[in-house]
């Protein structure tokens, strides 16, 4: 009855969990370069298979010890590419990122909704990241004229050729960490040339699914309401033990 009570309660905590993913994903639906994300769960052994000396297996072994999240696994998918008509907005179609800068460290993202600033730099909506170029400095365009970007990331003003945007890859991307909502940390995996085209006056819109992640939303709202009920009714069913043992004292 305990062990009930203990597979259970680790079946309602994976579910808030996948909840809690699922809402930010939601929350996100409308962020340009959103990669939406996915609990992944995990089954945990028996006790006795898990102890680290061998113990007495029971019946209880084959009902397994419950399971909990393993890892939050994010969903690389392109999201649909919308034009804005901003000068600054660019899009990615295909695979690669852009590198962004805060002078410090270099991250990478595929949200393309950048501002000139006063120095000629493209800075992310917060203000906290620059484009960078190859080299990984911010990249700079001269003010004033027609800016024009080509689909290999050439930059030209009035016709005349003066930065190039780097795309970048990654071969295994789930090893790129996100460091805000946009952002990717690549400390474990090493950038090489993309081969992605780059898209003036659009953005790529957030790849999340508004009606699956609803559906999903509501398995698990009620996979927790299933895990509660169950640990009520062997809670009650224990105190009901417990009134029954103590009348036949």
């Amino acid at each position: 009855m305990i062990y009930g009570l203990y597979l259970n309660a680790a079946g309602a905590l994976a579910e808030r969990s996948r909840h809690e993913v699922i809402a930010n994903n939601m929350a996100n639906v409308s962020t340009p370069g959103f990669k939406a994300d996915l609990a992944v769960f995990r089954e945990r052994a028996a006790e006795s298979a898990e102890a680290p000396f061998p113990a007495y297996a029971t019946p209880l072994d084959a009902i397994g010890g419950g399971l909990f999240v393993h890892e939050t696994h994010t969903r690389h998918v392109q999201g649909p590419i919308e034009a804005t008509g901003a000068e600054f907005d660019l899009a990615i179609s295909g695979p690669g990122y852009f590198a962004v800068t805060d002078g410090s460290r270099t991250l990478y993202t595929r949200a393309g909704a950048f501002m000139h600033d006063e120095e000629g730099r493209l800075v992310t909506p917060d203000g906290r990241h620059f484009l960078a170029d190859v080299s990984g400095n911010a990249l700079i365009i001269p003010a004033g004229g027609e800016v024009a970007v080509a689909a290999d990331g050439t930059v030209s003003v009035d016709g005349e050729s003066v930065a190039k945007i780097s795309i970048f890859e990654f071969d295994d991307e789930s090893r790129l960490l996100k460091a805000g909502t946009n952002l990717y940390d690549a400390s474990g995996a090493a950038p090489r040339p993309g081969t992605g085209r780059i898209r003036q006056r659009a953005l790529e819109a957030s790849a999340v699914s508004a009606v699956e992640e609803m559906s999903s939303m509501i398995m698990a709202m009620r996979g927790y309401e299933a895990n509660m009920q169950m640990i009520r009714m062997q809670d009650q069913t224990l105190a009901d033990l417990m009134v029954l043992g103590r009348v036949n004292i």
